[in-house]
């Protein structure tokens, strides 16, 4: 993820480069077929965000984000 920047590469292209699928959102693994699995180690499946809301209390979202953040406190 490079700051909301994205280019169009083929699939050819992203071999050469040495690039795998994103862990993130797992789509459908483009090499082999199948769908990826590994989660990141050392983290549970959802873990509470770390974000303060505007009330000072921390944020009750769950989150699949490797940083631990939710998609509404994601630091800049």
């Amino acid at each position: 993820m490079v700051n909301n920047f994205s280019a169009a590469v083929s699939i050819e292209k992203a071999r050469q480069l040495g690039l795998q699928p994103c862990l993130i959102c797992r789509p459908q693994n483009i090499y082999n077929g199948s769908t990826t699995t590994a989660k990141t180690s050392g983290q549970a499946a959802t873990v509470q965000c770390k974000g303060k809301t505007k009330a000072g209390t921390r944020c009750r979202h769950m989150t699949r984000i490797a940083n631990g953040y939710c998609y509404q406190h994601q630091p800049e």
